[in-house]
């Protein structure tokens, strides 16, 4: 979790929705983000918070290769203080990742299948909730720039990781895990070089922040891309969700 994510909202629109300076070229659209797929990031390098381009999975500035980085896409809130991977980047090294939703799988039995089979749901911000940012949300993440210890003239590779925590109860009739959201106040305290204790500020999100719905099976293929993927459809078969909070 999370292992694919939509970004709908172009580069120009984030950085007016953050108040931040525009360091990069726009970058497609994407309904269907996948790892290793080049993705924005917001960050703070004493200038002032910038929208920038990274790759999606982490190569930790020690490794000797990129072979990592597809399995380095997540960290753990609990546990990433202290794995080697993540620990030094907590200081100076955070950013934030805007998406306009993500999916998440549920393997359900459906009557039209004859065995189990990884059922998406489509996660986004309500719009009344505090964690919508004009509909994006606000996703806590860290950096690092990497350049290959076998190519001295090969370019610096900078990558993020998407920090995720406990569902709350409403995500976790779907899925255990969820990703690290921001309010405002929540992208300035982890954006800011001067708080000494980001993971201290980090907030329980609450039910009302998102809304979910079951998309089509076709996000699960990545090469699949297009706004059909994030439009709702209706399970043929009731499902273990009937409490969720649906579009």
């Amino acid at each position: 979790m999370c292992g694919r994510f939509v970004r709908k909202t172009t580069a120009l629109e984030i950085a007016d929705i953050f108040s931040c300076s525009l360091d990069t070229a726009e970058l497609p659209i994407s309904f269907n983000v996948a790892p290793t797929s080049r993705v924005l990031g917001i960050v703070n390098s004493g200038g002032g918070p910038s929208v920038g381009a990274f790759s999606w999975g982490l190569i930790p500035r020690w490794a000797p290769d990129t072979s990592r980085a597809a399995s380095l896409i997540n960290a753990r809130i609990e546990t990433v203080g202290e794995k080697p991977s993540f620990r030094d980047l907590l200081a100076q090294h955070r950013c934030v990742l805007p998406m306009d939703g993500y999916f998440e799988w549920n393997e359900q039995l459906r009557h039209d299948a004859m065995k189990p089979i990884k059922q998406p749901y489509y996660f986004s911000a309500d719009s009344q909730s505090g964690y919508s940012h004009r509909g994006v949300l606000a996703v806590a993440g860290l950096w690092t720039a990497w350049k290959d210890p076998n190519q001295p003239n090969s370019p610096v590779v900078h990558t993020v990781v998407a920090l995720t925590t406990d569902a709350n109860d409403m995500v976790s009739k779907v899925h255990h895990r969820m990703p690290v959201l921001l309010d405002p106040s929540g992208v300035s305290l982890w954006l800011d070089q001067n708080n000494v204790d980001p993971l201290a500020h980090i907030q329980v999100v609450d039910n009302e922040a998102l809304v979910v719905c079951a998309v089509s099976t076709k996000v699960n293929n990545s090469r699949n891309n297009g706004s059909e993927l994030i439009e709702p459809i209706m399970l043929t078969q009731p499902q273990p969700v009937e409490e969720l909070k649906l579009f």
